[in-house]
């Protein structure tokens, strides 16, 4: 007799790994580009295949059947499989110069890492393209999705060599602008009476407003919403309203001012890499550069002790420190 999985594909298994791992077609569907009609047509398909039911839907989303158990444990094999598979075949398709692939965070890809990348480039005289994929979510290194990547949320597959690499400390700013239009809030209690600009993506979870103030509040407080970095920056840097920003923005160039309400929101900063990678000499090269990149010895702002904007600026008058951000703004 035919064995039920022969005519199950691999996209099949994808799509449906996806779904379970996510409780929602539509957030499967948003993670692999499709629609969401087509990931429930996969499901519908692959159900049919079998022949018997993988999840029952509800209105909250879905959840797995007894049969849907015990299939995600049989396609997670399927799926370490031919992850095996294609990362032999892309580390024996490159040679000494193909490229490296980095996955990192938009905000610490493009305000940060690009402008030492270009440093890297020039005082090593590498000659491999680096390929910047600066990420809103956490790529799938196993898959070789990217080669190395740099992230807000700490790896959780056992297989990936990881590394902390620092600490990324968030805190309150606006613009000049703005505080002269709606006044300075001297605490957190203030902040009722103010706009807020939010970050959110899948490794910023937002700022929890409605746990402080309440969801009917919190929701009159955030009068604009963004997932991108260069967005967020933007919007408070033009008087959108107030929002959490590195506390080294205004030593980057960031026409902002600090407002301090005494917290610190801080996240840590990891590096996730195969340990197939780390066979090749350049990408060990350019693991060390990224370390550096975030050593706090040499950038203290990455350290776990917070630093005030104003610790930092004091730092950065002193010529060992000016260098670092030389040349990334007009006025640096």
């Amino acid at each position: 007799m035919e064995h039920q999985w022969r005519n199950a594909d691999w996209n099949s298994i994808r799509v449906f790994l996806a779904v379970a791992r996510l409780y929602s077609f539509r957030k499967a569907a948003e993670e692999l580009g499709m629609s969401v009609n087509t990931v429930r047509r996969t499901i519908s398909r692959l159900e049919d295949i079998l022949g018997y039911p993988l999840l029952f839907r509800e209105s909250e989303g879905v959840r797995l059947t007894d049969e849907g158990r015990r299939v995600v444990l049989a396609a997670r094999d399927v799926e370490n499989s031919v992850s095996d598979m294609w990362r032999v075949a892309s580390m024996a398709e490159r040679d000494a110069n193909g490229p490296i692939r980095l996955a990192i965070t938009e905000g610490l890809g493009s305000f940060w890492l690009t402008p030492r990348i270009v440093d890297y480039m020039n005082d090593t005289g590498a000659q491999n393209r680096i390929e910047l994929q600066c990420a809103m979510r956490s790529v799938d290194v196993l898959r070789m999705e990217a080669d190395i990547s740099v992230q807000l949320e700490r790896p959780n597959r056992p297989e990936l060599k990881t590394k902390r690499l620092g600490y990324l400390h968030l805190k309150p700013f606006a613009s000049r602008s703005y505080l002269e239009r709606f006044g300075h809030p001297k605490n957190v209690a203030d902040m009722v009476n103010h706009r807020v600009v939010e970050q959110q993506t899948d490794q910023l979870r937002g700022y929890e407003l409605d746990k402080i103030f309440g969801p009917q509040i919190a929701n009159r407080m955030v009068r604009m919403k963004t997932n991108f970095s260069s967005a967020h920056y933007w919007a408070v840097a033009k008087g959108a309203g107030i929002g959490l920003m590195p506390n080294y923005a205004r030593a980057i160039g960031g026409n902002v001012e600090h407002i301090d309400l005494g917290f610190d929101f801080r996240v840590e900063i990891w590096l996730a890499t195969h340990p197939e990678v780390t066979k090749s000499a350049r990408h060990r090269n350019f693991i060390d550069f990224l370390t550096e990149s975030f050593d706090d010895r040499k950038f203290p702002w990455f350290g776990p002790k917070t630093m005030t904007p104003e610790e930092i600026e004091t730092q950065f008058s002193r010529e060992d420190l000016r260098s670092y951000f030389e040349g990334f703004t007009a006025n640096s």
